[in-house]
C-alpha cells in the first residue's frame, strides 16, 4: 500500500455486507452505493498508508461502540435512500 486510503469506506462496506439481507430496502447498486455515501458522509474518515496503518485503525475502529456507530449512520442512510431513492423503477 502506497497511497493513502479511508479505511472507513471498507469497514462501511463490511459491515454492510453482513447485515444486507436484513435490511428492508431496494437491493440495487445504485441505492447500495447511494446508502454507502451517506453513511461515510456521516462517519469521521480514517486515512491511512500503510498496512500497518490499517491494523491499528482496524482495531480502533472495531470497538463495540464505534461497531453500533457505524450500523446506525447504516439505518439512517437505508431511510434516507429509501425516501428519496436516485434511481427508475
Amino acid at each position: 500500500m502506497e497511497k493513502y486510503y479511508n479505511v472507513m469506506e471498507t469497514l462501511v462496506e463490511e459491515k454492510l455486507d453482513e447485515i444486507w439481507d436484513n435490511l428492508d430496502c431496494c437491493k440495487c447498486e445504485k441505492c447500495r452505493n447511494d446508502i454507502i455515501a451517506c453513511t461515510l458522509n456521516q462517519m469521521n474518515p480514517k486515512y491511512v498508508v500503510t498496512r500497518e496503518g490499517e491494523l491499528f485503525a482496524r482495531l480502533c475502529i472495531l470497538s463495540a461502540d464505534y461497531e453500533f456507530e457505524i450500523v446506525k449512520a447504516i439505518a439512517t442512510s437505508v431511510r434516507i435512500v429509501t425516501e428519496h431513492p436516485k434511481h427508475y423503477i
